[in-house]
């Protein structure tokens, strides 16, 4: 009867284990497994302080603005060191915040930039094996690949750069292939780079060189898969396989700097100078579809750099100046809206029918996903300065502010931890 018991205990425990290994995610690029912000995690935290429910916190060295990345107890992040002139790429340990070393990838000037860019505010990727670094190097663009061990697997510069507002540009990773586009007045093109060597397999150049800062975004609509790319007042799709050129789309406007979204078969896209418009265009078309597949075209309420996610049919936008909305997808139009305090940079993230709002101060906002009215959840200050994308992986929210990666979580111990590695 005792041994019954006991096997129907461990059995239990399995289950659990195992459903909770279904829930946990790894976040391996800018927003997230799929790319736009959204995370399947059930057990995430709503609630915490500058010392309530911090797992961990560590002072990193240099600054930057690019996101921390998540594989199991693998965090990557990168930093610029602007005394040494180095651009760092980090590696931490997720379960107790601990640098395990630190490379240097690139050593140079710090190139010309925008005032509130920095020299490494590209986010890295990984595909669980290899981690893979974007960053400017005098004026070229210089992409790396590193094993988990920190030793380089290959490096390549494949395009001149000319960037009036700076360098951030981040790859992302689908099957076997490296993703990377770069809108900019020098090489300005889409590469599609095998993995492994870095070998270019091929590479799609905009109608014109124009600078702009979106994330390539890999959909699947009507059983093909598209990576779809933005800026220089165009959309186009791509055959990720191939190159093939699959639509294109006109707008949303010259500059853009908001992540892409997508949802009911439609991409959602911002752009916010010379005229800030934000679109939904149909994602089934074929050649150019701008007088064809373009569901709307609105230019107000429109976002410049925070990135907004999609749920059940409507889209959940910050304006940078914090203004918070609900748009329907059917139609653009706003559902509710909600003045937030503060000014946004990051990107709102999705887990758990609730949104994460961080504004640059380190204020997270947390409210729910529904377009019935604005419902809030949490509001959590860290008193940091933030403009960095937050990450979310294995029940935990990972926040880079100004000085430290933090660590968020419930049922775990505090620690604090100094930078440390191997130079």
């Amino acid at each position: 009867m005792i041994a019954m018991k006991l096997l129907r205990s461990l059995l239990a425990a399995a289950v659990l284990s195992s459903a909770l290994h279904v829930q946990s995610e790894n976040w391996p690029q800018f927003r997230g497994p799929r790319g736009d912000g959204t995370s399947l995690e059930k057990g995430v935290p709503t609630r915490w302080s500058a010392t309530e429910h911090v797992r961990w916190k560590t002072s990193l060295p240099g600054q930057g603005h690019s996101a921390p990345i998540v594989w199991d107890n693998s965090v990557f992040l990168t930093t610029a060191v602007k005394e040494s002139e180095r651009r760092l790429l980090l590696r931490l340990a997720a379960d107790s915040g601990k640098i395990l070393w630190q490379r240097t990838v690139v050593t140079a000037a710090s190139e010309s930039m925008h005032g509130e860019n920095s020299g490494a505010s590209s986010t890295p990727a990984t595909d669980g094996a290899y981690v893979f670094t974007s960053f400017q190097a005098g004026d070229r663009v210089d992409l790396r690949c590193f094993d988990f061990d920190g030793n380089l697997v290959w490096s390549t510069q494949p395009l001149r750069f000319d960037g009036e507002h700076g360098y951030s540009y981040s790859p992302i990773v689908h099957q076997n292939l490296l993703l990377f586009d770069c809108r900019q007045e020098g090489e300005a093109a889409l590469l599609a780079l095998d993995k492994k060597t870095g070998k270019v397999l091929w590479r799609a150049k905009p109608g014109r060189a124009r600078i702009s800062h979106v994330t390539p975004l890999v959909i699947q609509n009507d059983g093909r898969d598209q990576v779809v790319v933005c800026g220089s007042d165009e959309i186009r799709s791509y055959n990720p396989s191939t190159g093939d050129e699959l639509w294109r789309c006109d707008g949303p406007s010259d500059v853009a700097v908001a992540g892409l979204s997508f949802g009911n078969g439609m991409v959602f896209a911002t752009a916010g100078y010379p005229t800030k418009t934000r679109l939904a265009v149909r994602a089934s078309g074929r050649g150019n579809v701008t007088k064809s597949h373009v569901a709307w075209s609105l230019r107000r309420q429109v976002t410049y750099v925070p990135s907004p996610v999609f749920h059940d049919g409507y889209l959940y936008t910050v304006l940078d100046d914090g203004m918070l909305l609900c748009f329907d997808t059917k139609n653009g139009e706003p559902a509710w809206e909600h003045r937030l305090g503060g000014r946004f940079r990051a990107s709102l993230l999705l887990a758990n029918g609730h949104v994460y709002a961080v504004n640059d101060q380190g204020l997270t906002t947390v409210f729910e996903a529904t377009p019935k009215a604005f419902r809030p959840v949490a509001s959590n200050q860290l008193k940091e300065f933030c403009y960095a994308t937050a990450a979310i992986a294995g029940g935990s929210i990972f926040i880079r502010t100004a000085g430290h990666l933090y660590c968020i979580g419930t049922g775990h111990g505090s620690s604090t931890s100094e930078p440390g590695g191997v130079p």
